[in-house]
């Protein structure tokens, strides 16, 4: 580096430095994504803040951001300045250490090809690949305003045009776009059992406009620098069970990959209670720094796989997973049946959580089944369905219903969801499975993991 571009540096630096101290004291509430969730659910309710609010709040988190990790890495911020959309990156992954590490660390792998379409612009800026799933991170710009944008019909294909394996796509929708701003997202590729992504790949995507594909199959070849993405999935072996309330868990293993860690688990057969999810879950390590859970998948009936933020590049001297509580409920009160033409209760669990029942009748994607269930204070901004997709009526048809709407009533501790589905070809009276509920059990929990 020249002597002038030194000096440059260490000036921006300094003012960086400055800044901080003005900044620092600004406070990001860890569930943010929890308000953000609320938001969405309480719909019209909620009036959005004016436009320069919500952009000076937007900004200061980034430069707290960009001011802290320009402390510990300049290669950090050498990212910032080089790779073309990084700051929108950064802005995305900001919420998880596990992969704001990787970056630091040089996990990240520029692409930067554009495609141009009927006035929209999608740009795949980056990835991050490991043996688990592959990250993409995408900006979009567009000639006009639209209510919604998003990405559709993902796939990944061969050099020669055969699409790969089945994929799991995850990815959002973006709304209220306006005309000229850059919006970015991220698509999250997980793999098929057995299967990696290939180091040569065509990443084939439509694009959704207001809620219809617009455009179609736009291409991006995409070569992975598997030199870059070569790290090993680092095990270690628990074999250990907790007793909490009562149930026990065993805990199998752990695997460490550079963008998330998967933890094996199994709840005893023999447990009294289901249960549903754990409330703070968490790896710790000795020096309290805390890696947070990110949900999971069932392997089958009672083994779960837990995914957590990675502390892969950290490297810890020491690793407990803690909790103190979690949501459950007896196994033999997992059962509801409603009377629909009374629109009455017939039977529910014991705690009474469970207030009331009623049906709604006109169009489409109004007419269905509502329930109010009381929840915990910490459950009002928690986005979680009641039941599970299956209803089976008096007759022993099985209906299903694909749609659920969400709502929570200001100033109480009662949340409203309803199944939309066609109520008149019912016969009552109708059962349905619980699949999650706020009851919980709680007790302080300390693994020694290493």
């Amino acid at each position: 580096m020249r002597r002038e571009e030194a000096s440059m540096f260490e000036k921006e630096e300094k003012k960086l430095h400055e800044l901080k101290k003005e900044y620092i004291n600004v406070e990001i509430p860890n569930d943010i994504d929890d308000y953000i969730r609320s938001g969405i659910r309480k719909g019209k309710k909620t009036t959005q803040p004016p436009f320069w609010k919500a952009g000076m709040v937007a900004a200061s988190i980034l430069l707290i951001i960009f001011l802290t990790t320009i402390r510990v890495s300049p290669a950090f911020a050498n990212y910032v300045s080089t790779i073309p959309g990084m700051e929108r990156i950064v802005e995305l992954i900001r919420h998880n250490k596990g992969i704001m590490s990787a970056v630091e660390n040089d996990y990240l792998q520029e692409v930067g090809i554009t495609r141009d379409e009927d006035g929209v612009s999608l740009t795949i800026d980056a990835i991050i690949v490991d043996e688990t799933q592959m990250l993409v991170f995408y900006t979009i710009e567009t000639d006009n305003n639209y209510s919604t944008i998003n990405l559709s019909n993902i796939k990944l294909k061969s050099q020669s045009g055969e699409e790969l394996g089945k994929y799991g796509m995850s990815y959002g929708s973006h709304s209220e776009v306006r005309k000229g701003e850059k919006i970015s997202g991220e698509l999250k590729v997980t793999y098929p059992d057995g299967m990696i992504v290939p180091d040569k790949f065509i990443l084939e995507t439509g694009i959704n406009i207001n809620e219809l594909e617009v455009i179609k199959a736009l291409n991006y070849p995409i070569e992975v620098d598997m030199n870059k993405f070569s790290a090993i999935t680092k095990e270690f072996a628990i074999d250990k069970s907790v007793e909490a309330g009562g149930q026990s868990i065993y805990f199998e293993k752990m695997e460490i990959h550079p963008t998330r860690i998967a933890l094996f688990l199994e709840y005893d057969e023999s447990n009294t209670h289901e249960i549903f999810r754990f409330d703070d879950i968490a790896l710790e390590d000795e020096k309290g720094n805390r890696w947070i859970s990110e949900g999971g998948s069932s392997m089958d009936d009672n083994k779960i796989v837990m995914y957590f933020e990675s502390n892969y590049f950290s490297e810890p001297k020491q690793l407990d997973l803690v909790f103190s509580s979690f949501a459950a409920l007896p196994k033999d009160e997992l059962e509801v049946m409603v009377d629909l033409e009374k629109e009455s209760i017939i039977k529910a669990p014991s705690d009474k959580r469970l207030k009331k029942v009623w049906l709604e009748d006109g169009e489409k994607d109004v007419k269905g089944i509502y329930f109010q269930v009381e929840v915990d204070p910490k459950d009002h901004n928690y986005f979680f369905s009641l039941f599970d997709s299956n209803i089976i009526d008096a007759s022993g048809t099985v209906h299903e219903y694909t749609t659920r709407t969400y709502s929570s009533m200001d100033g109480t501790n009662l949340y409203e969801q309803g199944l939309i589905v066609d109520t008149d070809k019912m016969v009552s009276p109708i059962t349905l499975n619980i699949a999650e509920y706020p009851a919980r059990i709680t007790e302080e929990v300390k693994l020694k993991i290493k």
